[in-house]
């Protein structure tokens, strides 16, 4: 999903590594010296199944990255825990970086979000339209 130097201009010097959540989401973890984020395929994780979850989630936006559907989210408990996730509507499923501080160097939901949404905007440039 994002190019060496891509990686680079958000802080990540190792390559990524691969994590499943078990849940039919596949995706890859990379680290930074203050922070992380992780970008998740959902195959079968469309906006309503999304929608479906809102309740799952203190912060539930629905929105736009790029021209692809969105929803900004933060789980309930999770707030001012400096961890944020943005979704893209990809076809019947979606595409979700998750951004995340380090616990040290805790930012603001809206400063995570922002962070996240960021990531993202690079990440949806490369999806299937």
């Amino acid at each position: 999903m994002l190019s060496a130097e891509e990686l680079q201009q958000f802080g990540v010097t190792e390559p990524g590594e691969p994590v499943d959540q078990g849940i039919g989401e596949q995706g890859c973890d990379f680290d930074t010296d203050t922070s992380g984020f992780t970008i998740y395929k959902g195959e079968t994780d469309s906006i309503a199944y999304w929608q479906g979850q809102r309740d799952k989630f203190a912060i539930f936006e629905e929105n736009k990255v790029g021209s692809s559907n969105g929803i900004k989210q933060v789980t309930k408990g999770a707030v001012g825990q400096s961890l944020c996730s943005q979704v893209i509507e990809v076809g019947s499923g979606s595409v979700s970086v998750q951004f995340g501080y380090d616990a040290d160097k805790k930012q603001s939901d809206e400063a995570t979000c922002a962070k996240a949404m960021e990531i993202a905007q690079v990440v949806e440039t490369k999806l299937p339209k």
